[in-house]
Formats: C-alpha cells, structure tokens, sequence
C-alpha cells in the first residue's frame, strides 16, 4: 500500500507558500468532522484545526495565487499517474473538487486531526488527496498514515506534497501541534 503514497519534493516554491499565507491566511473557522457516527459538529479531540476554502478568491491576489495552486495541482496529479509505482492502476481524474488551507495551532489535544480516509457519502467526489506544507516553524505536526497495522511517517517541508488515495484504505493523520502554528494546503482530485 505504500508504493500507492507519492512524496513530490518543493512542488511549491518557499516564496509562493508565503504568499499563499499572506493572500489566503484570514478568515478560518473551527473545522468540523463528518461522518455517519458524527453531526457535523467541532469536536476538538478529533479533529483540532480551522480551515478555509480557497476555490472562490476575494481579491487579485487571491485568484492568481489560487490559479497557481490549481496548476500545481495538475501537474503533482499528472506525476502521481505517471510514477512507475501505479502503473496498474488507473485514476480518471478530471478535476479539482476541493481546496482548502487548514491552520493547525500549538494545543493539549490528542492530535491535529486523528486517523481518518479523505471519501464518504458527506464529501465532495474524491479520488486522489494532496497535503502540501505551506510553512515549517511549527513542532509536530507529522502526516502519519497507518497501513496493514504499521504506522508510517512522512516528514514535510515547506512546499513539499504528499499524494494518495482518498480511500478507505489509506488512513491518515496529523499530529499535534507542539509549538507554533501549522498551514497545508489541501486538495482533492476527483
């Protein structure tokens, strides 16, 4: 299940993740948890983040930087579809049905977001997830998957982007937030 995840080094330049920051970094809520167990409530010990969805830019900097992402975007789904760890396995993707920036700051709780998968009844169509470290002075905060009973973690960096199935079969997770303040950008391809 491993060969399924792909890790695409500085997709995003350090200088355009600022920028991403600075256009897009206002105006979060507290997320909410969906799922059939949950009503879509806050419930911090799952899930302990404020998001932003970016796909309906406010201002000129918002819409070209979001023009940008989405290009990225394509291009980390064109390399995901052409590395030679999925090659027999086809993804049809045509577009992007989600984008937005999640800010996960220092707390007590259990972690940033717990185990969970990316598709369900309560979502927007997904095929692929894309997770991309916007900043790196933050502790914590490691993307964890949990694959056949083992635990992987996958350090980022600024601009880096982990790509993977939206499945139930790649359960995923973000640590807790030790000290500082956390950004990613994440996206959905569908």
């Amino acid at each position: 299940m491993k060969d399924y995840i792909l890790e695409i080094k500085k997709l995003i330049p350090d200088s355009i993740c600022k920028k991403i920051i600075l256009y897009h970094g206002n105006g979060f809520e507290e997320a909410k948890v969906t799922s059939d167990k949950t009503d879509g409530s806050v419930i911090k010990n799952l899930r302990n983040c404020q998001i932003k969805n970016i796909q309906i830019p406010s201002s000129f900097g918002e819409m070209i930087t979001l023009n940008y992402i989405k290009s990225k975007i394509h291009t980390a789904v064109e390399s995901y579809k052409n590395s030679g760890q999925i090659k027999y396995h086809q993804f049809y993707v045509k577009g992007i049905s989600q984008l937005d920036i999640l800010k996960y700051e220092a707390n007590s709780y259990d972690a940033g977001y717990k185990y969970h998968v990316d598709m369900g009844p309560q979502t927007t169509p997904r095929q692929l997830s894309l997770s991309i470290c916007l900043n790196n002075d933050y502790e914590g905060g490691e993307f964890k998957f949990k694959l056949g009973g083992e635990e992987y973690q996958y350090p980022q960096n600024i601009g880096d982007c982990i790509i993977f199935p939206s499945n139930f079969m790649f359960p995923h997770q973000v640590n807790r937030i030790t000290k500082g303040t956390r950004f990613a950008l994440i996206g959905w391809a569908c």
